[in-house]
This record gives C-alpha cells, sequence and structure tokens, in this order.
C-alpha cells in the first residue's frame, strides 16, 4: 500500500474548523510513517506558519480568486488545477482527501487515475441543506471510495439522500491537555467566529437576561473571536457589565483553562473542535441541541446542558442552573473529561489507518 497522503482544503491558514483538523491528522499521519502533504486552494488572510513541519505544505494560488466570474477567475482557476496536477504526479499515487466540497470540485477536474479518494464534510447534513451545499456534496462525492460525515447519523441521512459510499468518522483532538482547567473560575466563555450562524447574539440576550435577574453577579463572560457580527457585539456590551471581547487564540487551552463554562449557541454545527477542547479540559458547556455531534460530544447531557437553539431565556437557564451548581459542574467536567479519551488523536489515527487500508483493497 502507498504511504503517500494529500489532504487538500479550501485553505490552510485558518486557525479553526477543517484546516486545524487537517493540519492535526497531517501531522500525525507523518509520525506514523506517512508521506503526507497538505494544500489549500487559496490563501486567506495571514499565512499559518507550519513552522518545523513533518509534512509538506503547497497552496494552489498566491492570492485569492476575484469576487466576480470572468477570464481573471478562468485563468486563475486553469492555473491552480495545473499546480494540483503537478502535485499529485509528483510522486506514486496514494490516498486523496478532500476536506471541504470546494476542494472536491477542484480536484475532479484533474487526473485521478491510481489515486484512493476520499471525501469529507465538517458539519451537519443540516447544515449542508442550511447552506445550499447539499447537491454540490452529492454531485462532487457520489464517486469517491469513502465518503466521511463526522456521526453515525449524519452518516445515515446521507446515505437516504443518496450518497451509497457515505460512512463516518470523528475528528481527532489536536492534543490532548495534561492538567484540567481552573475548578475556581468564574467565567463563561464563548471561542469562535463572530456570525449569524454561530449565534453569539443570542448569547448575549441570555446574558442580558442573567444580569436583568440580578444572577452570577461573581461570573464574567468572554467573548472570544472575530467575524462579521463584531459591530453588533460592541453595541450590545455598551450598557452590560462584565462582559469582554477578545481577540481570537491560535492556542484554545489558553483560553479554556481559565474557563468554568464554555457557551455553544450555534444555530447550525457539525463537531464543534472547541467544544471537544473544553470536555478535554474538564470545562462543562452550556450548548444548542444543533446537531447529532453536539449531542454525542455531550453524550445526551452526562457532559452538559442542551438548551433549545435560538432560545436565549433556555440559554440564560442553562448557564444559571450550571453556574449556581458548583457539584454539578465538577461533576460533568469529570464525565466530559472521560468522555473525550475516544477522540483522543491516537484512537482517531488508528481508524485512519483502518479506512486506508480498507480502500486499498
Amino acid at each position: 500500500m502507498s504511504k503517500r497522503v494529500v489532504l487538500l482544503a479550501n485553505n490552510i491558514d485558518e486557525l479553526g474548523g477543517a484546516q486545524r483538523v487537517v493540519q492535526v491528522l497531517a501531522g500525525g499521519l507523518a509520525s506514523r510513517g506517512y508521506d503526507v502533504t497538505i494544500v489549500g486552494v487559496e490563501p486567506l488572510g495571514e499565512r499559518t506558519a507550519h513552522v518545523a513541519s513533518t509534512y509538506q505544505v503547497e497552496r494552489l494560488l498566491e492570492t485569492p480568486y476575484p469576487k466576480q466570474a470572468g477570464a481573471e477567475l478562468d485563468s486563475l482557476r486553469a492555473g491552480a488545477l495545473r499546480k494540483l496536477q503537478a502535485i499529485l504526479d509528483a510522486g506514486e499515487p496514494g490516498i486523496l482527501v478532500t476536506a471541504q466540497v470546494w476542494a472536491m470540485e477542484h480536484a475532479l477536474d484533474c487526473d485521478l487515475v491510481g489515486w484512493r479518494t476520499i471525501g469529507q464534510f465538517h458539519s451537519s447534513i443540516e447544515a449542508a441543506a442550511f447552506g445550499k451545499d447539499l447537491d454540490r456534496i452529492l454531485r462532487a462525492y457520489r464517486d469517491v471510495d469513502q465518503f466521511l460525515a463526522l456521526t453515525s447519523v449524519d452518516a445515515m441521512r446521507f446515505t437516504q439522500a443518496g450518497l451509497n459510499n457515505a460512512s463516518w468518522l470523528p475528528n481527532p483532538l489536536a492534543q490532548w491537555p495534561s492538567e484540567v482547567a481552573n475548578p475556581q473560575s468564574r467565567t463563561v466563555t464563548y471561542l469562535g467566529r463572530l456570525s449569524a450562524e454561530k449565534a453569539p447574539m443570542t448569547l448575549m440576550q441570555a446574558w442580558r437576561i442573567i444580569c436583568e435577574q440580578g444572577r452570577l453577579g461573581d461570573w464574567n463572560l468572554n467573548i472570544i473571536g472575530s467575524g462579521p457580527h463584531d459591530v453588533q457585539i460592541q453595541a450590545a456590551m455598551t450598557d452590560l457589565p462584565r462582559v469582554q471581547l477578545l481577540a481570537p487564540v491560535a492556542d484554545p487551552y489558553v483560553a479554556l483553562k481559565e474557563t468554568g463554562i464554555l457557551a455553544v449557541p450555534s444555530l447550525i454545527e457539525g463537531l464543534p473542535l472547541v467544544l471537544m477542547e473544553a470536555l478535554a479540559i474538564g470545562v462543562p458547556a452550556v450548548a444548542s441541541d444543533c446537531s447529532a455531534g453536539v449531542r454525542e460530544l455531550l453524550d445526551e447531557g452526562r457532559c452538559g446542558l442542551l438548551v433549545n437553539r435560538g432560545d436565549a431565556a433556555a440559554l440564560a437557564s442553562g448557564l444559571c442552573e450550571l453556574a449556581e451548581n458548583d457539584e454539578l459542574r465538577a461533576r460533568l467536567g469529570r464525565q466530559g473529561r472521560e468522555h473525550m479519551l475516544a477522540y483522543e488523536r491516537e484512537r482517531i489515527l488508528d481508524q485512519w489507518e483502518q479506512l486506508f487500508e480498507s480502500v486499498n483493497r
């Protein structure tokens, strides 16, 4: 079996999401003797420095695609495809893993003879339908050797939608924290993109309800992230006490180790890595019931509280229930850390190697 693996993503510069997973997989597979290359279609903002990497890093474009269709976009895409083909042809065929559907749409225009292909979607099927990506996913991934969803529930639903090659494999934790979070912390943390689907404004509304009720006076709220809702968050903060808006962090554990409760108010999610990391460090969560992945991570309530999505009052109630009960918070934190052992990197890498053997048969 070839030990060559190419991991293709929309970009490889974002701090979170599929990009972090690609980097974790690349480092893990390289440590097991695989010849790994990660490829980003286009750059995004400042380039992530892959310092002392044990894998190769490539970008198909030096500048992002233009927003409008036209000759410039066509020319850039043709150049991107030539570079991708050159990367694929630089050694013997192996396994191509496409982390996102747009990246797969580029790979489909290349000669993939001899390659085994694995396609991924890093969110729920509901998110795919909400974002109008479902039809694209069904087209792009119908002929790959294996399509991977994040949960068994999503794999079943993708199969029902027409992908007969669907299976599932959860994302791994980037690292296992050796110490647990500060159990005395009185901080509620939101850690993620400030955008509509993540619903940070629902959390701000919940915090307003809590403050108006005169509860959690010794607790703070940290909003860590950036995105299109920056201005709305800043405006909402002006008359709310004990709220900070902080810049994104490269290492989430830096923020999580001083967190008492993680808030996940999202409207749609897949298998949120930040929730996995919080549970691994012993931080319980209050999360909206927005995906099979969230339910699996919280183990149907053993590792945190599930509340109705988009419901600020329910979110406020859940935060108060957890913040005002030290014993409950400690118990859910212990159970969450234990539950996350199943997502430890080496265990997930074992499953990837089994998958590689399967698609090469």
